[in-house]
């Protein structure tokens, strides 16, 4: 089973995220070469969620074929698309091993561009 872990972002953004989201730090561990499908769940209508890498933005769910090192650092973005208030999430990056993490996310702001 892999390793999931969220933190908050740190550093330059990703040039593939959009500019209003709540910024996460996903990273993966586990075996090299091992495939696995990530997925969002718990999201409220009106917004969607995105795993992002320096190439490419994956809305809702990613596929990935970990590394040598069996390592992958994604940006995981919240982004809302409705106008409807922003009330507590809680949100489930649930992998197609078992694997799990939440988080739980109260805004009070506007996202972080």
């Amino acid at each position: 089973m892999v390793a999931l872990t969220l933190s908050p972002w740190h550093g330059k953004n990703l040039p593939t995220v959009s500019g209003e989201a709540y910024r996460y730090e996903l990273r993966v561990a586990g075996r090299a070469n091992e495939r696995l499908t990530l997925s969002a769940q718990g999201l409220p209508n009106g917004w969607i969620a995105a795993f992002c890498t320096e190439r490419v933005c994956m809305p809702m769910q990613a596929r990935l074929t970990l590394p040598a090192d069996g390592r992958e650092r994604l940006e995981f973005g919240l982004i809302q698309e409705s106008s409807r208030p922003a009330r507590t999430m809680r949100i489930t990056i649930q992998g197609s091993d078992g694997s799990t993490t939440r988080i739980v996310i109260r805004p009070q702001h506007t996202p972080h561009p």
